[in-house]
């Protein structure tokens, strides 16, 4: 994992028992009750294998069938009532391990609702979409049905050494043998799992991280002919990943040969001691059978507990990953109060009309990084007149998307000035269709808008089939689904039915198809006119007709200009333009 990459925190165990205790501190009394009923079905449990040593005892005396009847009766009493009452303390278990999951999936998803902007868009954005779905899913699986499981054989594994003791402390010291086995296996096992196990999940959100970015970037990287290169990253890092899971797959094996060992050892060194004491006459051979079936049950128990430290180990870094979530919103939101407080005025965005009044937007030497991976814009000043539409293009991380999400408010400057003359509106490459049908969708911007309004707007983003489909949902048919060509045209007549005087354009036509997008770039250019448009594209095409076109490049506005300008001067405008031509550049200017 490179050291330059961002992820959230990751909380220690101390946070994560805190968050734990204060969930579970909600049902104290189902608590008490799951651990009583467990503790007791396992308390059944033991009628069986001593009902058995009773059994071959009465066999040797040949106590007749009476008394034999009466153990067999014991036996299938005691294996009945633990088998009922384990169901019993499981399933109220279960609930209220579904129940406090819950309850933490719904902190985890507010608290990351909560984080700012910038964290959530900062660096690895597939850290937190790793979080809130593959760890929350390790989680679920490990309380719903792990958690139940490996807390019986806890009680069991009590339960049952006490028992073996009380049989004679002799046969439960010969059973011991078997602890250096599981000591060790379970030391080295521990010791590295848990570095293996979190590095495969951060492996996980990196592997996932490069796809995001392959598939958000694929038509700058088409244009470049650098496809290879992010393809190549993605294959490099699912290598990573699975040689990572590679390792975590021996250290499974080499504990499971640790507890069968443990299990061959302790018992062969128990019926050893048995025998010999038997034929002292110290003990009966009921009492070594009862002995042997004790400890021959710590093999399950033992097993699942053992075993289960593979899931343990992948719930805990769960965990951890997702208090993190809950630890980050916290910390993020006493630290926006400090800085609210403390906050020079001179750092923030403000209002236009003390200075520079004839530009819409203006920027002077802003700067703003992302807090945890320190990418973001240097010291970028610029104008944009009222009416006039400025393009920002430049490679993936050049700093034009995080720019514009500071015109839009989303962030604010860590230095610099930012002015705007009113409150930009922002439409987004991310595609959502809102429950309901067009008009639903529509009056999200203008709840108050009538029905004339609604089919102007449609009608100047030429959305002739959200016409036709307006007159069905009159008629009383149910909402449509849309494609995304046409999901991203009533995104654009909202934005008319807002009527904004700043309108940010953030790569609109990213997530719409081939066939659509002719429509929509004919939409933009709709809601361009008469406008103040900041627009955000990969393709130089829309940005052609810009007043202003601004190449970014780690952060830096690095060329400005008219495109018939850019395209004669040498420089990365005039070489991307000539990549997505597929051209050479003109002639002159070199």
């Amino acid at each position: 994992m490179s050291a330059h990459r961002a992820i959230l925190p990751i909380a220690n165990g101390r946070e994560v028992r805190r968050v734990l205790a204060r969930l579970f501190s909600r049902h104290r009394a189902r608590s008490c009750a799951a651990g009583a009923l467990l503790l007791l079905a396992n308390v059944l449990g033991l009628v069986l294998p001593l009902a058995l040593g009773r059994i071959v005892d009465a066999v040797v005396r040949d106590a007749g069938p009476a008394a034999i009847g009466a153990w067999v009766l014991g036996a299938a009493a005691g294996a009945i009532a633990a088998a009922l009452v384990g169901l019993w303390g499981t399933r109220v278990l279960v609930g209220l391990v579904q129940e406090t999951l819950a309850a933490l999936r719904e902190e985890v998803f507010a608290s990351a609702m909560s984080l700012p902007v910038a964290e959530i868009d900062d660096g690895e954005s597939a850290d937190l979409i790793s979080r809130v779905t593959g760890d929350v899913e390790a989680v679920a699986e490990a309380g719903g049905d792990l958690m139940p499981t490996l807390l019986s054989a806890l009680f069991a594994i009590a339960v049952s050494l006490v028992s073996l003791a009380a049989i004679d402390v002799r046969l439960a010291l010969a059973g011991l043998a078997s602890l250096p086995c599981y000591a060790i296996g379970t030391r080295i096992f521990l010791r590295r799992s848990r570095v293996v196990f979190r590095e495969v999940r951060e492996r996980e959100a990196a592997r996932s991280q490069a796809v995001l970015e392959a598939v958000e970037g694929r038509e700058t990287l088409t244009a470049l002919g650098e496809e290879g290169h992010a393809i190549e990253r993605v294959a490099e890092r699912a290598r990573a990943s699975i040689r990572t899971q590679i390792v975590g797959a021996r250290l499974r094996n080499r504990l499971f040969f640790a507890i069968n060992g443990g299990e061959a050892i302790g018992m062969v060194a128990l019926l050893a001691t048995g025998f010999a004491l038997s034929g002292a006459g110290a003990v009966s051979v009921g009492m070594v059978t009862a002995a042997a079936l004790v400890f021959h049950r710590l093999f399950g128990p033992i097993g699942q507990l053992i075993f289960g430290l593979d899931d343990i180990q992948r719930a805990t870094i769960g965990l951890a990953r997702l208090v993190g979530v809950i630890e980050a919103a916290q910390t993020d939101g006493a630290a926006a109060q400090a800085d609210t407080a403390a906050e020079p005025a001179s750092t923030a965005a403000e209002p236009a009309g003390t200075a520079d009044t004839s530009a819409a937007v203006a920027l002077d030497a802003v700067t703003f990084h992302y807090p945890r991976t320190g990418r973001g814009v240097d010291a970028v000043t610029l104008r944009i007149a009222a009416g006039t539409t400025a393009a920002f293009v430049g490679a993936s991380g050049s700093g034009k998307s995080t720019l514009a999400k500071l015109i839009a408010g989303q962030y604010a400057p860590d230095s610099g000035r930012l002015r705007t003359a009113a409150e930009p509106y922002t439409i987004s490459q991310e595609l959502h269709q809102f429950r309901g049908g067009i008009a639903a969708n529509l009056t999200l911007a203008a709840p108050d808008a009538d029905p004339e309004q609604l089919r102007a707007a449609l009608a100047a983003v030429g959305a002739d089939w959200a016409l036709a489909a307006l007159d069905r949902e009159d008629a009383g048919a149910d909402a449509e689904s849309w494609d995304e060509g046409r999901i991203q045209q009533l995104a654009i007549a909202r934005a008319l039915l807002a009527d904004p005087a700043i309108v940010i354009l953030d790569e609109p036509t990213a997530e719409v198809g081939l066939q659509a997008r002719p429509a929509v770039d004919a939409a933009i250019a709709r809601v361009r006119r008469g406008r103040t448009a900041v627009l955000i594209a990969h393709q130089l095409g829309p940005v052609v007709s810009a007043e202003q076109i601004v190449v970014f490049a780690e952060g830096r506005a690095v060329q400005r200009g008219a495109h018939e300008e850019l395209v004669r001067a040498p420089g990365p405008y005039r070489e991307l333009w000539a990549a997505q031509a597929r051209t050479e550049p003109p002639a002159g200017g070199r």
